[in-house]
């Protein structure tokens, strides 16, 4: 492939690309470095320097300075190499954005695949998984293209028809999924999230609606919750378009997930579309599952699955593993572990647990931290949430990173006490959970958010071992 192959750049000379590469431990002498500033702003001067030094034939960079060929979208460049070099995909590739339930739509969607009779997989958060199963683990929720390719050609030749990934707005605004053939994108919420990165919600939502106003085909189906109303307009772009809209959700929609009980061992829904409704039991906690489960059944439809074979599949569903994932004991408080790190998420979680812990006549807790060097702005709502739906608040350390992390909790119960709440203060991250278990009553429920599935805990540069569902377990006993 030829340099002047490559998008959007302006050039001096052409020549063959011998190796192309956003990462300067890998860049040969004579190879291409591509980088994007955006990434990590402190260290755009010395990965450009550290180019130069082991002899790159020529840096692209969103940065402008002499010696280097700028460009808008580095992201773009990287995808469209990935794409030349790796050009087998899945012939159905789904994906899906949102600030909550990506995940979920993600695991759902490869299990009712492979129930339906269809060799899929999915790609995001929890890694590359097929037949809920992790085969492999990229570090992201939308791999960089450089790996993403290659992995869907992989996954291709070993006959993987659907794909359904995870498309974060990080990867939307860095163009890391620009050189994917979609065929269908669906999309679950888009709440507060990421300002450290994106700057205000304005640019944060039009990261995600790139997936849909720009990646997207035309001939392409775009699956809405439409019971959000954020998403309203960006259901009327689609239809300018000419996209085809598929409105799923709770109610008022295309394709329908009606919840009809809930209980704690799972829900009973209907599941409507096309005139053919369908009532299924799946073991799901939390009311707000149906909606990830319409927006996941919506891309299966768009993807060209016969709606009857998708609703039977449905009954093959499990909970995420840490996504409201519970853990009981006889004689001890029930514990759900879940993901929610986000104002939203957390607020779903504990609305949907409420109504659970009330009909075990119980209190309802939740532990729950905010992690470092990440969006600030969260921390005080995050605290009012927990203090306005949880009984009981324990607010502890998530991912401190590289932030001290007693500024982080004085946050967080700031925004506890700005509704009269109070909470426990309690740092370690262990000791919180077990002043939770040991403090609450065997007909309480507690939620233990922020970490989910994750098995270690970032604090300072280092990842130390640490996994809420393991640690839950120790304490139960």
């Amino acid at each position: 492939m030829k340099l002047s192959a490559l998008p959007g750049l302006s050039i001096d000379k052409d020549f063959e690309i011998s190796q192309l590469t956003d990462d300067t431990r890998q860049l040969q002498a004579g190879g291409v470095m591509v980088w994007d500033s955006r990434m990590a702003p402190k260290m755009t001067a010395k990965v450009l320097a550290e180019a130069r030094a082991k002899g790159a034939a020529a840096v692209i960079s969103d940065v402008r300075e002499d010696g280097v060929i700028h460009t808008g979208n580095p992201g773009a460049v990287l995808a469209v190499y990935a794409a030349a070099m790796w050009p087998k995909q899945p012939e159905v590739m789904l994906g899906v954005t949102g600030t909550s339930g990506k995940t979920s739509v993600a695991w759902f969607g490869q299990q009712m695949l492979a129930a339906a009779g269809y060799k899929g997989a999915s790609v995001g958060t929890l890694g590359t998984v097929r037949e809920s199963e992790i085969v492999g683990y990229s570090g992201y929720t939308s791999p960089a293209a450089l790996t993403l390719h290659p992995m869907l050609q992989e996954l291709a030749e070993d006959g993987v028809s659907h794909l359904v990934a995870e498309v974060s707005s990080h990867a939307l605004a860095l163009g890391r999924m620009d050189g994917v053939r979609w065929r269908a994108a669906g999309i679950t919420n888009v709440t507060q999230d990421h300002f450290d990165f994106h700057g205000s919600f304005e640019n944060y939502m039009a990261a995600k609606a790139r997936l849909f106003t720009e990646l997207l085909p035309e001939d392409g189906t775009a699956v809405v919750n439409i019971g959000r109303p954020e998403l309203w307009p960006l259901a009327s772009l689609c239809k300018q378009r000419g996209v085809h809209v598929l409105s799923v959700g709770t109610a008022n929609a295309e394709l329908v997930v009606e919840v009809v009980a809930a209980t704690a061992q799972g829900i009973e829904a209907k599941l409507k579309f096309d005139g053919t409704p369908v009532d299924v039991r799946l073991p799901l906690v939390g009311g707000f599952q149906a909606e990830n489960l319409a927006v996941s059944l919506g891309l299966l439809v768009a993807g060209g699955v016969p709606w009857e074979k998708a609703a039977r599949a449905a009954v093959a569903v499990s909970s995420v593993p840490g996504r409201m994932e519970m853990i009981v004991k006889e004689g001890r408080p029930t514990v759900l572990v879940d993901y929610a790190h986000k104002p939203d998420a957390l607020a779903r979680a504990l609305a949907a647990a409420k109504p659970l812990a009330e009909k075990a006549g119980g209190k309802l807790w939740v532990v729950v931290g905010c992690g470092g060097d990440r969006d600030a702005t969260k921390r005080a709502p995050m605290g009012k949430i927990a203090a306005e739906l949880a009984d009981v608040v324990v607010i502890t350390d998530d991912n401190p990173r590289t932030e001290d992390p007693a500024p982080i909790r004085a946050e967080m119960v700031r925004g506890v006490e700005s509704v009269g709440g109070t909470a426990r203060n309690i740092g370690d991250r262990r000791e919180a959970i077990a002043a939770a278990i040991e403090g609450a009553a065997p007909n309480d429920l507690i939620v233990v958010a922020g970490k989910g599935h994750e098995d270690g805990q970032i604090i300072g540069r280092e990842v130390l071992p640490f996994d809420d569902r393991v640690v839950v377990r120790e304490i139960l006993g």
